[in-house]
């Protein structure tokens, strides 16, 4: 688990990503834990896409490493449109997972390990999209159908790993609406994973959760470098493996979701419960924001009692070209002005630097967000989070503005 804190650091990161035909957002939050140690990245051109969310454990450095080097290194395996192959993407895993390793020789401060969760998608000629997503570790993904679909829509077919049990390729390749595919986790005592541990001169704890050596609650993931030392065996056969699972499913429909979380949301929330609460959520308001839908999921989490750092990212396959270029937002900023211990005040302040934002909040005067990107009037005493908001504030706001009187034909703003 790692050590807590006395209270969650609440504060909500929302990222917000499109093109022509996905719409992005993930939101991220501290949690109970000592230090933020989940990453992410988002590469969304106009038909294809790929999405990745790491979950860092024992330090942030393979995850804040391996973000980058995951989008750009299987990034470019795409053939246009054409989906890299699965050869292709394990070597890409593999490549990122060396190149990690020198990395941290040379910055042992860094060592450390990540689970990653990825999904690789496509627009097809007919409209319709194919998706492949790739997990090593016990981060999971969902693919879920849209707020148009019928329960009564054919079900896709969905290629999952071969090493799976039964009951596990039924629940990866769910029947049950409206889940379309699940990524299985890796556990140490997955009969694959404890085979692979075993043969490779490890062991498995009986205890709960059962540990790899009895320490690591995870089987894959890029890092963890104390568990890859054979040198004869292949990186596939080390006692933590950096080769992913490959899920696959084509025919997908315009609207569908797909949606990458860490474990902080899994330890507590099932595939079926973020997928309906995104769907319905979706299907009662058209045009409702994803980073407050992604925002919810971790308020849920946290709710539930999840103790962990917490990352969701939804992908609709949807137009998201207004959001080519928006700003970061800062959620749950109304903790600032709270009474809290000393060792949670350093944490909030050291997720506001990590994530750019300025130590005291400056939000809109209209609907009260604080983004990265503000606007301020020329008097300095109101800010905007854009031009619709401060055109509406305008009305009131032109009475008093200080700068106004001085010169009334000035209305501007200016970014904060």
């Amino acid at each position: 688990m790692g050590c807590v804190l006395s209270a969650p650091v609440e504060l909500i990161r929302v990222q917000r990503k499109g093109s022509a035909n996905f719409k992005v957002a993930v939101a991220e939050m501290q949690g109970w834990r000592v230090n933020h140690e989940d990453a992410h990245a988002m590469c969304c051109e106009v038909a294809r896409g790929d999405f990745w969310v790491l979950d860092g454990h024992g330090g942030d450095g393979a995850a804040n490493y391996g973000a980058p080097a995951l989008a750009a290194e299987v990034g470019k395996a795409w053939d246009g449109l054409k989906m890299p192959s699965d050869e292709r993407i394990i070597a890409g895993f593999e490549t990122v997972d060396t190149d990690l390793r020198k990395y941290v020789s040379e910055n042992p401060e860094k060592d450390s390990g990540s689970t990653v969760v990825g999904a690789m998608i496509s627009k097809d000629e007919d409209g319709t999209f194919s998706i492949k997503m790739l997990n090593c570790g016990d981060s999971r993904g969902v693919v879920v159908r849209g707020p148009l679909e019928e329960e009564a829509a054919s079900r896709l077919p969905v290629r999952v790993p071969t090493h799976l049990t039964e009951e596990e390729i039924s629940a990866a390749s769910s029947s049950s609406f409206p889940m379309i595919a699940e990524s299985v986790d890796h556990k140490p005592n997955h009969p694959t994973e404890k085979a692979r541990i075993e043969a490779a001169g490890g062991f498995v704890s009986q205890e709960e959760p059962p540990r790899l050596d009895g320490n690591l609650a995870v089987s894959r993931g890029i890092g963890d470098f104390e568990y890859k030392q054979d040198t004869g065996k292949s990186a596939a056969l080390q006692k933590c493996s950096c080769v992913p699972d490959i899920y696959e499913c084509s025919g997908v429909q315009a609207g569908a979701f797909c949606i990458l979380c860490c474990d902080g949301v899994w330890d507590v929330m099932s595939g079926e419960n973020v997928a309906v609460l995104v769907r319905e959520w979706v299907q009662r308001e058209p045009t409702v924001d994803l980073g407050e839908v992604a925002a919810e999921i971790i308020r849920t989490s946290l709710r539930r009692n999840s103790r962990d750092n917490v990352t969701a990212m939804i992908i609709q396959f949807v137009d998201g070209t207004e959001w080519e270029n928006e700003p970061d937002e800062m959620k749950n900023f109304e903790k600032l002005s709270q009474e809290c211990e000393d060792d949670v005040r350093k944490q909030y302040n050291t997720f506001l630097n990590r994530t750019k934002f300025p130590s005291e909040p400056t939000a809109c005067q209209i609907c009260n967000r604080w983004l990265l990107e503000m606007n301020q009037c020329p008097c300095k005493d109101v800010t905007y989070c854009n031009r619709k908001c401060q055109k509406k504030g305008w009305k009131t706001h032109k009475a008093n503005c200080s700068s106004a009187i001085a010169s009334p034909t000035n209305k501007g703003t200016k970014k904060t």
